[in-house]
Parts: C-alpha cells; sequence; structure tokens
C-alpha cells in the first residue's frame, strides 16, 4: 500500500526552507488596461468635439471662411461630430456600454465621411489609418479583457 502512494504523490520542493521561488510574475491585469483605453478615448473625443463646436461658433483660428459661409455638407458634418462626439466622450469616461457603441458608430462614420465627403471631413489616410488601429484596439482590448474576467 505504501508502495503504490509513494508513486502517486506529487514531486516534493528540494530547496531548503525559507528560500521561496522569488516574486510571482506580474500578470496584466486587462481590465484595468481597457478602462484606461476607454479612458483616453474619451478624453480625444471629447476634444474632438470641442474643436467641433470652436468651429461652428467661429473660434476656429484656422478659419478662412466663417461656418455660415461654407458648404452645406461641411456645416452638417461638423454639427453631426460636434454632438456625436460629445455623446461618446461622455459614454466612454462612464464605462457605459452604449458609449462604446456610440463612440464605434462616431469612429466608423468618420471613416466612412472621410470617403463619401473628403472635403467636408478633412482626414488624411493617415488619420484613417489611426481610426482603424483605434477601432481594432479597442475590440481586441475588450475582447481579452472580457475573457480575463470570465476565468
Amino acid at each position: 500500500m505504501a508502495e503504490i502512494s509513494r508513486g502517486t504523490s506529487p514531486p516534493q520542493d528540494k530547496r531548503p526552507a525559507g528560500i521561496n521561488a522569488g516574486p510571482a510574475p506580474a500578470r496584466i491585469n486587462w481590465e484595468r488596461l481597457n478602462i484606461w483605453f476607454w479612458r483616453l478615448l474619451a478624453l480625444a473625443w471629447l476634444l474632438n468635439g470641442l474643436y467641433a463646436w470652436a468651429v461652428i461658433i467661429g473660434v476656429d483660428p484656422s478659419a478662412a471662411r466663417p461656418f455660415e459661409a461654407r458648404a452645406a455638407t461641411f456645416q452638417a458634418v461638423t454639427i453631426y461630430f460636434a454632438v456625436v462626439d460629445l455623446l461618446a466622450a461622455t459614454g466612454l469616461w462612464l464605462l457605459a456600454p452604449w458609449g462604446a457603441v456610440v463612440w464605434l458608430i462616431a469612429a466608423v462614420s468618420r471613416i466612412v465621411m472621410a470617403f463619401a465627403f473628403p472635403a467636408a471631413a478633412g482626414l488624411s489616410m493617415l488619420a484613417i489609418a489611426g481610426l482603424a488601429v483605434c477601432i481594432a484596439c479597442f475590440m481586441a482590448l475588450n475582447w481579452i479583457a472580457g475573457r480575463q474576467s470570465e476565468s
């Protein structure tokens, strides 16, 4: 009987007593990283929304013409993003699920508008690529954080 239990026992640690293996390897807290990412996106979208309002009320120093004298498509795009960007920033900062949805709508609509109305949206290909990277990081971080919280 003793022989059977001896063969199935787990291996014993051969280090002397009082010596440990050292600190446990640091584990990335993906949920916290995801929260910080949402908050950084919220700040960026807050600045986007405030800039759109600066254009509307005429505070933008780089504007060659006043807002009222610009094309109707430019006015519509600017007003849309002035509202949607601030709404997305608020939702992201509060970590609300609807904030993520509004932000995704705002980000994807920026990309679509850049191709549909390039003069009104005023985004370079580098800015479009940056938005695409932000969307990909957002999706990946949410997926990883969700898997970490399940385990």
